[in-house]
């Protein structure tokens, strides 16, 4: 009798299949790195397997670190089992377990993405084997997901464009790296060790992503540094109304100007001016009435946010709980597994229509969770369900990669059971995933222009009217949020007439830019496309980042584990170290481009236009060795320059 054999990720995650399967994973079985029944066989990677081989294996003479054999660009790339005993072992595991004679069909069962598809595929290479294979695609770990994902599993050749997309994102990675790193070691690494003080040469690395990142650190830096603190001056007035007394201020306001960009400009500008300026200001009024020009009520609605995906969570986990984005990654992960949550590894703020079924099973799910028991109740009562295929705001196929945004499934556990990192992550996962079933939040709003002689103050209120959506927050109805006023501004009445009983002067001080937190880092590498003048440029990468929503918080963590920059372990706050400023120094000099976020978001795109089946890999390669050629020729030439600034 013929068996099927599962390949998964991690041993952890072939306990979701084993389940399906009718298999149990015994203290035996792993030991053995694997399980079987008369009908399958369950194997498990360690993550990577199999990496890429180093230059020496190409030409022992590539050893030895020399700019003259720069660049190396293989014809043909070779790869290896990573050289860990265990790693090994489980290779030959899956390698034997591969060419069984009763094996007739491999699932690829690791995670749905770029990098668990190429960690299948270098298996399945290296193994030679010439069994037929199948991918399993899937969202989430819980039964029915694994269920209906191995029913519809697509030959592996579907994947191919996926494929091949993985293979030139770690070819164009090592590329960088074994090129520049010994270029840049090789020419400048004395020098370096020089300057920073340190007993041997340092070895100066240098990544497509990485480089890239440390740039925006120490850009962000250098601008703190070098800031110039401006001060400006505005004015405050006291009014009194005269008819129904009621007390308030106003902010002065720069006359508008004409034209049809009037209102953009004026909604930008800084109502700000020089101290002179506004003190002629106060002078010209004092001692004039004034008059109620405009009385603005209005009701605003605010929609709750969309859902998370992984920078969102990263950012939101750090906004509230300072967790650093490597360890809310993990926590992520570890609801997946424990199929809690849908795939973490996601850019997706949307769901996509295919999922909408399964929401009122989550809803249910999550009623028998005493903590989100009420929010549900009340989406029950609110009626029918406000979200279905045609809420855009919410679900969008068009904005959906590999998988929609994360959500938790119809599995919960009660929290005490989690420790308070992974149970402050999986509430606010499930807290943004009720509130889009929730009205939107109203505020009334209260906008007053009052005129003294041709200046107009403005002075704006904002109270919570309806909680909508707030609710699941525990956010109710309060008073005015916006502390201009807090008088009861709504009563007043066009050209009612006030007395001025104060003008003063407001000096304020322009502040330099934050330093990056470690989240905030995160968003704006998945926002490269913010960089972009270029309106036709920003459009082609604007789903591209720097580095992947998998890849960025490992890339962060590297340049800390590195010296390159520091993190301050309370509040997450990122600056580069002084190796970290040396190195971009240099780089700016002489290959600037590898620190341009344009640059490195494009060669993303290139990834993805792979796997769209928009460009070839043969094209990309090319490309890609045209650029690492033609910088290291020029890294070699700029030499002089750099050394001679330092």
């Amino acid at each position: 009798m013929t068996k099927k054999l599962y390949i998964t990720e991690k041993p952890s995650v072939a306990d979701s299949f084993a389940s399906v399967l009718g298999l149990e994973i015994l203290k035996s079985d792993r030991g053995r790195g694997y399980a079987e029944n008369d009908r399958a066989i369950i194997s498990w990677c360690y993550g990577h397997l199999v990496t890429m081989a180093y230059p020496e294996v190409y030409d022992p003479a590539f050893k030895s670190w020399r700019v003259e054999h720069l660049p190396i660009i293989p014809q043909e790339y070779k790869y290896k089992i990573i050289d860990n005993a265990g790693t090994k072992k489980q290779f030959e595991v899956i390698n034997k377990l591969m060419h069984c004679d009763d094996v007739a069909m491999i699932y690829s069962c690791t995670d749905s993405g770029r990098e668990g598809e190429y960690i299948f595929r270098l298996v399945y290479q290296l193994s030679e084997t010439n069994k037929p294979a199948k991918r399993v695609w899937i969202s989430s770990q819980t039964e029915e997901a694994v269920r209906r994902g191995i029913d519809e599993a697509k030959d592996i050749s579907e994947y191919d464009s996926l494929s091949q997309a993985a293979y030139c994102r770690a070819k164009e990675d090592w590329l960088f790296g074994m090129n520049f790193s010994r270029i840049y070691t090789c020419q400048y690494g004395n020098d370096l060790s020089a300057r920073l003080k340190e007993d041997k040469r340092s070895v100066i690395a240098i990544g497509r992503v990485m480089t890239c990142v440390l740039g925006l650190v120490v850009n962000r830096e250098l601008e703190i540094r070098n800031f110039i603190p401006q001060v400006h001056y505005g004015i405050i007035a006291s009014f009194i109304s005269q008819e129904s007394s009621i007390a308030y201020k106003g902010k002065w306001q720069p006359k508008k100007k004409r034209g049809p960009e009037s209102a953009d400009e004026l909604e930008g500008e800084e109502k700000y001016l020089s101290q002179e300026d506004a003190l002629e200001i106060i002078d010209k009024l004092k001692g004039h009435e004034a008059v109620v020009k405009k009385v603005e009520i209005k009701v605003k609605k605010e929609q709750a946010p969309l859902l998370f995906n992984l920078a969102e969570l990263q950012s939101e986990a750090n906004k509230k709980y300072k967790l650093p984005v490597d360890k809310t990654l993990e926590i992520a992960q570890s609801l997946y597994e424990k199929k809690l949550i849908s795939y973490p590894r996601t850019d997706s703020r949307v769901l996509s229509t295919d999922i909408i079924k399964e929401i009122p099973k989550v809803l249910n799910g999550l009623y028998k969770n005493m903590a989100f028991k009420d929010s549900v109740i009340r989406i029950k009562d609110f009626g029918k369900l406000s979200i279905d295929k045609s809420t855009k705001r919410f679900v969008d196929d068009s904005k959906v990669t590999d998988h929609y945004a994360i959500i938790p499934t119809y599995v919960t556990t009660d929290l005490s059971r989690l420790d308070a990192a992974s149970r402050n992550v999986y509430s606010i996962i499930v807290k943004r995933f009720l509130a889009i079933f929730y009205p939107a939040a109203e505020y009334n709003t209260v906008k007053i222009e009052t005129e003294i002689k041709g200046e107009i103050f403005v002075t704006n209120s904002k109270t919570l009217k309806e909680s909508g959506w707030k609710e699941v927050y525990e956010v109710t109805p309060a008073k005015n949020e916006e502390e201009i006023s807090t008088s009861p501004i709504h009563q007043l009445i066009k050209k009612e007439k006030c007395d001025t009983t104060s003008l003063d002067l407001e000096q304020k001080e322009t502040k330099p830019p934050s330093r990056f937190s470690d989240a905030s880092l995160v968003l704006t590498m998945e926002k490269a496309g913010k960089y972009i003048e270029n309106e036709e440029l920003r459009e082609q990468i604007k789903t591209c980042g720097i580095g992947t929503s998998a890849t960025r918080s490992g890339i962060i963590k590297k340049l800390k584990d590195i010296g390159y920059i520091k993190i301050n372990p309370k509040t997450q706050i990122v600056s580069p170290e002084p190796k970290g400023e040396a190195i971009v120094e240099l780089v700016r000099l002489s290959a600037k481009e590898l620190l341009n976020p344009i640059l490195t978001a494009s060669w993303e795109k290139g990834l993805f236009m792979i796997q769209n089946n928009e460009i070839t890999e043969e094209f990309f390669e090319a490309k890609l060795n045209s650029y690492i050629t033609r910088t290291i020729e020029k890294v070699k030439k700029n030499r002089g320059a750099a050394i001679s600034v330092q």
